[in-house]
């Protein structure tokens, strides 16, 4: 018997599906910074292709989040699958055809970020309060999250095989069969539509007035402006970590693909901890003191991880931050679900994320740099300074005493078929 959020069929379709998509995302989270360093064994030309691929949420993402207000959002899922799955075929199609070069996977990797910008924020903010009740957004982030992770411990390992059988550029096949289950369910699902009344023509002014409405109402709300303080300073630091755990493991270390993969999915497998933990520790108190902590926690461990000196600490460091930010993540979720009206999801998530990115873009290019003129660990350590700076920062604000038990601005509504 499915409990919780799991009892709505298609929210449960839906996390089964970001599940399966997420085991095929992740061989490309792998092969794709492997083919790069395999071609240059540059930490700085990884770092470049995860910069290319968060700009577009720093240049388009307000403007995004205007649009998505305006169209049928479940039209809007479809067409965003279809562009992915075509995108990331032509990185194999390309090497085929004798074309492929690490310029145009910079430029391939910024169109995949540009549809991921409408995507994420249409399944984050729209899909997931449309499909469970308003109440269970704590839980529901949960599950969803917790299905990810799970298919996020058998990706790397699949990946690793995967890569070690075909090849780097073979696998690619395999990730963009990610698009394929999430694109099965959204064309049988019903509407997903919450937009309020008809829109304004779709003008230059207008557009600015939208986008200018969901910068404001971030501004004005005093719990999104600072979380999006702590997350922006936090995500300076956080964002890059991964390119360089894996650059610990392949240059640092010289490990195989194969080695590589099953590390990662080991580190995968102890942050579905948080799925279950988070919502659990949440209960009693309000949500504020468990984003903070979770955050200082990750502040915490990456500071330590700055002092190991085996590649199986680092390991071990980059599963225990992995695991307290996914429990922030979870909590993060819900203030941007339940304070923000359905009719301005999209436009104000569009600006937060927009103000958030730029972090998330720089992230990777600046712990790289740290790494070129000092070592990985300077740059560990300077990741988990970053993050308790954003708990100091933001300690003595309305964020840390926000209540999950207080009234919303505007609930969500559940607004498809159950």
């Amino acid at each position: 018997m499915r409990l919780g959020p799991l009892r709505h069929p298609w929210f449960a379709a839906f996390a089964g599906a970001i599940g399966l998509g997420g085991i095929a995302d992740e061989v490309a989270r792998l092969a794709l910074p492997l083919l790069i360093l395999d071609l240059t064994h540059s930490i700085a030309a990884v770092a470049t292709l995860r910069v290319v691929q968060l700009i577009p949420y720093i240049l388009f993402g307000g403007i995004t989040g205007v649009l998505i207000d305006r169209v049928d959002k479940r039209r809007l899922l479809i067409v965003c699958d279809l562009m992915s799955l075509a995108l990331t075929a032509s990185i194999p199609l390309s090497v085929a055809a004798g074309v492929f070069s690490i310029q145009l996977l910079y430029v391939i990797g910024f169109l995949l970020g540009t549809v991921e910008v409408a995507w994420g924020v249409t399944t984050d903010f729209s899909v997931v309060p449309a499909l469970v009740e308003p109440d269970e957004l704590t839980n529901a982030n949960a599950a969803y999250f917790g299905i990810d992770r799970t298919a996020r411990v058998i990706g790397p390992t699949l990946g690793g095989l995967a890569i070690a059988a075909f090849g780097t550029v073979n696998a690619m096949w395999i990730a963009a069969l990610a698009f394929a289950p999430t694109l099965t369910v959204f064309t049988l699902m019903p509407p997903i539509d919450t937009m309020l009344g008809e829109r304004a023509p779709l003008t230059v002014r207008n557009i600015a007035s939208e986008l200018g409405e969901g910068f404001a109402f971030v501004w004005r709300s005093q719990v999104l402006r600072w979380l999006a303080v702590l997350m922006f300073i936090a995500n300076l630091g956080g964002m890059g970590v991964q390119t360089l755990v894996l650059y610990v493991l392949r240059e640092e270390n010289h490990l195989s693909e194969i080695t590589i993969g099953v590390a990662l999915s080991i580190a995968g497998a102890v942050t579905i901890l948080s799925s279950f933990i988070a919502p659990r520790v949440a209960q009693g108190r309000p949500l504020g003191h468990s984003i903070l902590g979770s955050v200082t926690a990750a502040g915490i461990i990456l500071a330590l991880t700055a002092l190991a000196r085996d590649w199986r600490l680092v390991v071990a460091g980059f599963a225990l931050r992995e695991t307290s930010w996914t429990s922030f993540i979870i909590y993060a979720f819900v203030p941007r679900q339940r304070e923000v009206p359905a009719r301005l999801r999209g436009r104000a998530n569009g600006a937060f994320r927009t103000l958030v990115l730029i972090a998330n873009s720089a992230s990777p290019a600046f712990l790289s740099t740290i790494v070129v003129f000092a070592s990985t660990s300077v740059a560990f350590a300077v990741a988990g300074a970053l993050a308790l700076t954003a708990v100091v920062v933001t300690y003595f604000t309305p964020l840390r005493r926000y209540n999950l038990n207080e009234p919303g601005t505007e609930p969500a509504e559940t607004v498809a078929a159950k």
